[in-house]
């Protein structure tokens, strides 16, 4: 019997992974049927409405639009729509007039980066960006790039400039605050809300982290985060959870975190980083997603539709080479770089 037969039977049948992300602006049939197994979907931006008709139609999964929280790009209306752009133009809500490029800013790119101790703009932007998700029929919002560290330092000049006793932060957390009222029964998404959490995280439902089990190296392969590492100990998975995450965690606990990790190379490499990023997640009682940029097919895995249940244990064991955690619908854990599920 194959591994996901033998934990299918375990469980009782097929069950839905918890949330995936995705954000091509065309799902084909295959990406639709393996996208829409998942509770909660993130999308690069709202679709167009043939798209999101055909998710719609295809499985129940609550769909999420990505929106990039620092700023826009001039003229592109992928990043925001112009009619927003020219408004907030016209009513000076930016910290510059021209394009500015770093922190964030994808490769060079420059962008108008919002001025968020503007109390005009944290509460028009959040009626804006709610009224949007309201006539797409969305279910909630992803928020990326949270906080002052993503500006890029002439734009923190320029504030510090503007405002010398004020907090970007404290502003953005009052847009957040806008936003968690004007969208209510809805999702809130954010990336890396932990790293300021008492601001961000009490309008959250989900909090994200990025690459702290995997990611793609600079030669096109994947670099796996061993469990620990006493020498760098940052740049292995279990301090940065331990001392960045859990302090979060343990603070908002009806806030769910996922970690999204990266992976590329041969399809078993790809697999064995999703299982691996997947019991690293679960040690934790968290979520996981594993992104194969350019090769979405590769993402496919059977990791994410094993229903574990309640944890039998308060906290992972270490010992004998292998880290694991008893759960109702069995035990979860890694050994070197593999991670492994036992019914």
């Amino acid at each position: 019997m194959t591994r996901r037969a033998l934990l299918l039977a375990a469980a009782g049948g097929p069950t839905r992974g918890t949330v995936a992300f995705h954000y091509a602006a065309v799902f084909d049939n295959r990406a639709v049927a393996w996208y829409t197994r998942f509770e909660v979907l993130v999308l690069g931006a709202i679709l167009a409405a043939d798209q999101t008709r055909r998710l719609r139609a295809a499985g129940p999964s609550r769909l999420i639009a990505y929106e990039w929280s620092s700023g826009f790009y001039a003229g592109d209306p992928v990043s925001s729509p112009l009619d927003w752009q020219e408004q907030v133009r016209a009513k000076r809500w930016g910290l510059n007039a021209e394009p500015v490029t770093g922190g964030a800013a994808e490769g060079g790119r420059g962008a108008i980066w919002y001025d968020y101790s503007n109390p005009e703009l944290c509460r028009e932007r959040a009626r804006y960006l709610a009224t949007r998700i309201n006539a797409a029929g969305y279910d909630g919002i992803f928020l990326d790039t949270l906080g002052f560290e993503q500006l890029p330092p002439p734009m923190r000049q320029a504030y510090a400039q503007r405002y010398p006793s004020s907090d970007y932060n404290k502003g953005q957390a009052q847009f957040l605050a806008d936003l968690r009222r004007m969208l209510p029964g809805k999702i809130v998404f954010l990336n890396q809300g932990y790293r300021q959490a008492s601001l961000f995280l009490p309008y959250a439902d989900f909090d994200l982290t990025e690459s702290y089990m995997t990611a793609v190296d600079n030669k096109g392969g994947t670099r796996f985060r061993t469990w620990h590492d006493p020498k760098l100990p940052w740049e292995a998975v279990k301090t940065p959870l331990e001392q960045l995450i859990l302090p979060a965690a343990r603070r908002y606990p009806g806030v769910r975190f996922v970690h999204l990790n990266y992976a590329a190379g041969p399809p078993a490499v790809v697999q064995q980083a999703a299982w691996y990023s997947y019991a690293c997640a679960k040690l934790f009682q968290h979520e996981a997603y594993l992104v194969a940029p350019g090769a979405a097919p590769l993402e496919e895995s059977d990791c994410y539709f094993h229903p574990l249940g309640k944890p039998l244990e308060p906290v992972y064991r270490e010992g004998g080479g292998r880290v694991t955690r008893r759960f109702e619908g069995g035990t979860v854990g890694i050994e070197g770089l593999r991670g492994f599920l036992t019914p």
